[in-house]
């Protein structure tokens, strides 16, 4: 188990990631959780005062190295209500990931709070002996750095699966973990838990994070409900419904592209 943080800072608007970062097919490389984590924190310290981030959509531009990078962030649509913002990380001088937000106001008594009837939570299970992914490689940190609770489906077989989560480590050395950065952490993750093929075969390439959010989550636990849907020519989705122990929180949708993987030995 890690400890770790996924990275420190190492400038103002500086970040040295670290192996809790690490993608799993790749040690030089980083899951698309930590990076969309990390913009999304900065997002939030530019957009503070300004109401609650609603809906984001992170786009992962290339594969992200395991190396320094920095975060700018810049205003794309002033509003006293309404605002739209976007972080870049930069890598090596390349643009590796963009998130775009929108930041809405928020006003005390506006709307009553509406409880949709819905199937109670399921709880949060034991925690079982094991490696929650164990068709992955031994020595690959990111899932050390989270805690995974399976309800239905687990990180080895095809189909859908639930499980609570909670994120072990600061998303940053020496600075709070916001909820939405709890979030951005594991939702990524979504598509590897529901998987529909052997992803010893296939690989599956989300080229983005695209958040839905009627509220932030509250508390350390957070449940993914995700269910992959393929078409039979090498395009699929993942729908995730996101909650905490209270209920539903949001929704989160990743873009697949699916394609087998090359035998060992072809270029």
């Amino acid at each position: 188990m890690t400890n770790e943080p996924f990275y420190r800072r190492v400038g103002p608007a500086a970040f040295e990631p670290t192996r809790a970062t690490e993608s799993p097919w790749d040690q030089s490389l980083q899951h698309g959780g930590p990076p969309s984590a990390l913009l999304l924190g900065e997002m939030e310290k530019a957009v503070a005062g300004h109401g609650r981030i609603t809906a984001a959509q992170i786009d992962f531009l290339g594969a992200i190295p395991r190396e320094p990078g920095e975060v700018g962030v810049r205003t794309l649509r002033p509003g006293r209500r309404v605002r739209l913002d976007a972080a870049t990380l930069t890598i090596g001088g390349r643009v590796v990931a963009e998130a775009r937000c929108w930041t809405m106001t928020t006003s005390a008594g506006a709307d009553r709070r509406v409880e949709h009837r819905s199937s109670p939570l399921p709880p949060i299970p034991s925690a079982t002996p094991g490696r929650p992914f164990p068709g992955f490689p031994d020595g690959w940190h990111y899932p050390d750095a989270i805690e995974w609770r399976f309800v239905h489906g687990d990180g080895a077989r095809p189909g859908p699966a639930a499980v609570w989560t909670r994120v072990r480590v600061p998303v940053v050395e020496g600075e709070a973990t916001t909820p939405l950065q709890r979030l951005a952490v594991v939702a990524d993750s979504a598509n590897g838990i529901s998987s529909e093929l052997a992803l010893d075969r296939f690989l599956f390439v989300p080229t983005a994070l695209q958040l839905s959010l009627h509220r932030h989550p509250a508390g350390d636990w957070i449940l993914l409900d995700a269910r992959t849907s393929l078409s039979g020519d090498g395009i699929g989705a993942t729908v995730t419904g996101l909650h905490d122990v209270s209920g539903a929180i949001g929704t989160a949708t990743q873009p697949l592209l699916v394609e087998p993987r090359r035998p060992a030995g072809q270029g």
